[in-house]
C-alpha cells in the first residue's frame, strides 16, 4: 500500500511560522514597547496560544523553546521562563483540550487567565532569585501590566494558529465547501 507524502509536515508549519515571527518581535520590539512598567512579551503571548490548539506534548515542548528564547534575548534568569512556559503551556492544553483550538471568546478567556498567571508566577519567581526587589512592583507594574499588553499579540497568533487547519472543521470530509458528507 502506497503511502502519501503529499501533507507530511504541513501541520506544524503555521505553528514554526509563527514561532519565528514571535522571535523575531521579541528580540526587535520586545523590549523596545513598555508600557507602566511592563513589557510586550510577545514568546509567552505565542506559547498561551499555542497551548490552546489542544496538544499537551507540543505545547510543553513549545513552551519550553519560546521560555528559552526569551531567557537568551533579556537579561533574565536563563532557564526561569521556560520553566514557567513548559508548565503553564502543558496545562493550559490539558485543560483546553476539549475547546477545538481557535478564535472564540472561551479560548480569549483561557488566553488572558492563563498569561495573567505566567506572568504573576514568573514575577514572584523573580523576586525570589532577587533580580527584583520589590514584590508589589513586581506582580502590579512587570506581572499583570506585561500580561494585559501581551494579550494583543496572544490575540493576532490564536486568531493565526486558528485558521491554519481551518480544512479539517466543517462538515465534509472532503473539504471543498460542501455542506454534507457524501454517501459512498
Amino acid at each position: 500500500m502506497p503511502v502519501d507524502y503529499r501533507d507530511a509536515g504541513r501541520g506544524r508549519s503555521p505553528l514554526i511560522i509563527c514561532g519565528l515571527v514571535a522571535f523575531v518581535l521579541q528580540v526587535a520590539l520586545g523590549s523596545q514597547i513598555s508600557f507602566f512598567g511592563g513589557c510586550l512579551n510577545f514568546m509567552a503571548a505565542f506559547a498561551c496560544a499555542a497551548a490552546l490548539q489542544g496538544d499537551s506534548g507540543a505545547a510543553a515542548i513549545t513552551g519550553f523553546v519560546a521560555g528559552l528564547a526569551y531567557d537568551l534575548s533579556a537579561t533574565v534568569p536563563v532557564g526561569l521562563m521556560a520553566l514557567v512556559l513548559a508548565i503553564g503551556s502543558y496545562v493550559v492544553a490539558g485543560l483546553s483540550a476539549g475547546l477545538g483550538g481557535g478564535f472564540s471568546g472561551r479560548s480569549f478567556q483561557f488566553l488572558a487567565i492563563a498569561l495573567i498567571i505566567e506572568m504573576l508566577v514568573y514575577s514572584i519567581a523573580l523576586v525570589l532569585v532577587g533580580v527584583e526587589g520589590d514584590i508589589l512592583i513586581a506582580l502590579g507594574s512587570h506581572g499583570l501590566m506585561t500580561a494585559l499588553i501581551s494579550l494583543v499579540p496572544g490575540a493576532v497568533f490564536l486568531v493565526l494558529l486558528g485558521n491554519a487547519g481551518g480544512s479539517g472543521r466543517g462538515f465534509s470530509a472532503r473539504g471543498r465547501g460542501t455542506r454534507y458528507k457524501g454517501i459512498r
